[in-house]
This record gives structure tokens, C-alpha cells and sequence, in this order.
């Protein structure tokens, strides 16, 4: 069930650039969504109690498309560091005001990059814990994603993934409001064969993938009743 992965999209349609400009325009109104707090602060809780042994002394977190740091809220006392890195500067600017805001500059904050996995990147800096919260839809190859991913992760790290699970009652396509058609590649969210076959083609082992207890999307894009789910993969030592 995983073909939607592989579908190319014609006219050269670029996803990443789509997106960047979607969230530079939404970057100030994003977390005033509904139910939006409420679901980044679940998610964020069960990523702290089922994700990692989470560390404040020790851990160090990058947050992949890590958007106005919203999820940060929940999880920067837990941690040592968190790295963001999102393609929109709009969301990046709100996520290093947030860092002032809740006083952690210093060792919370963003930067506006596309990574490809090169050694230079992030001044050559391995994590303890990688996150992409929400935005696996959003990447036309999921695959390279989760490659370059790994690739930043110390041995015996975690790459943790939170989306949308795959179902049989996912609107269609074309029932998608059109400005969200442009910037979502993977409309039906993803099975746990989708995400196992992806982490393991990363190299990492000890997959695990589970349903995030008491949160929907209801309301969200239109949709009802759409579980959440947490992949995790863990780098070889």
C-alpha cells in the first residue's frame, strides 16, 4: 500500500517551495488553529513519557521542520538543547521569539536551512533525538528525507515521527480545500508498512510505530476522527 509514495508529480511541481511560501504566510496565525495547542501539548507528552528517556541534563534534540516551536513548550525543560530547523523563515523568526519569550534562548533556537545531510551542516552536530512532528505529508520523498535524518543522529539515537495513520475514510484528494492540495503530497497519511519500510531503508533498527492515545484532528483540514501516530527508529550503535 505504499505506491502513493512513489507517484511523480508532473509539471516539475515543487512541494518544498510551495510549502515555504505557505508558511511564511501562515507562520504568525498557525498556533491559533483550533485545537492546535491542545494536540502539539498531547503529542508533546507522549513523546517525553514513550519517545526517549529524555535528559535535561544530557539530551540533545533537533527538531526537523520544527515550524514556531510550538511543541518547544512542552519539551525544552526535558532537554538540553533543541536544534530547529524549518525551510520557512516566517516560522523560524516566531520560533526564535518564542525561545526569548519562554527564556531559553540559550539553548533553544532556529534556523531557516533546507539540510541535505553533508557533514558541514550543523557545524557537524550528531542528536540524541531527532524530531519531525506533522510534516512527513508534507515531503515529496520521504525516503531521502529520513535518510538525511539518520544521517544526524548519534549511534543509538532516535529518530521520532508523528502524522497522520492511514485510513480508509481519509477524504479524497480532490475533497482537500485547494490551498492545501499544493502543499501536501501524501494526502491519506501513512500505514505503519509505509513508515517501517522507510525508517529500515534509513538504516535504523527497532522500529516501533504506535497510536498516540485520546488525539484526533478533528476539525483539522476538514477531517474527523484522523488518529496520530509515533515511528521511532533507533540509529545502530
Amino acid at each position: 500500500m505504499a505506491e502513493h509514495h512513489h507517484h511523480h508529480h508532473g509539471h516539475g511541481h515543487d512541494f518544498a517551495e510551495a510549502n515555504k511560501e505557505h508558511f511564511n504566510k501562515d507562520s504568525h496565525t498557525y498556533d491559533e488553529l483550533p485545537l492546535v495547542k491542545e494536540l502539539t501539548e498531547k503529542e508533546g507528552k507522549y513523546i517525553l513519557s514513550h519517545g526517549w528517556s529524555f535528559d535535561p541534563e544530557s539530551t540533545t534534540v533537533l527538531n526537523f521542520a520544527c515550524g514556531t516551536g510550538l511543541l518547544e513548550t512542552t519539551l525544552i525543560a526535558h532537554c538540553k538543547s533543541i536544534q530547529g530547523v524549518d525551510i520557512s523563515q516566517g516560522m523560524v523568526d516566531q520560533y526564535n521569539k518564542r525561545a526569548e519569550t519562554l527564556g531559553v534562548t540559550s539553548k533553544m533556537s532556529a534556523i531557516a536551512y533546507e539540510l541535505k545531510g553533508l557533514p558541514e551542516e550543523l557545524e557537524g552536530r550528531k542528536f540524541d533525538v531527532i524530531l519531525c512532528t506533522m510534516a512527513y505529508h508534507h515531503f515529496e520523498s520521504t525516503d531521502e528525507i529520513t535518510r538525511i535524518l539518520a544521517y544526524f543522529l548519534k549511534p543509538g539515537g532516535a529518530l521520532l515521527v508523528t502524522d497522520r495513520v492511514s485510513s480508509d475514510a481519509v477524504p479524497k484528494i480532490e475533497d482537500i480545500p485547494e490551498k492545501y492540495g499544493a502543499i501536501v503530497p501524501h494526502k491519506t497519511g501513512f500505514s505503519e508498512e509505509d513508515m517501517s519500510k522507510v525508517f529500515e531503508g534509513a538504516g535504523l533498527e527497532s522500529f516501533s510505530l504506535n497510536v498516540i492515545p485520546g488525539v484526533t484532528m478533528d476539525g483539522m483540514f476538514g477531517l474527523t476522527d484522523q488518529k496520530l501516530f509515533l515511528a521511532k527508529g533507533v540509529k545502530p550503535l
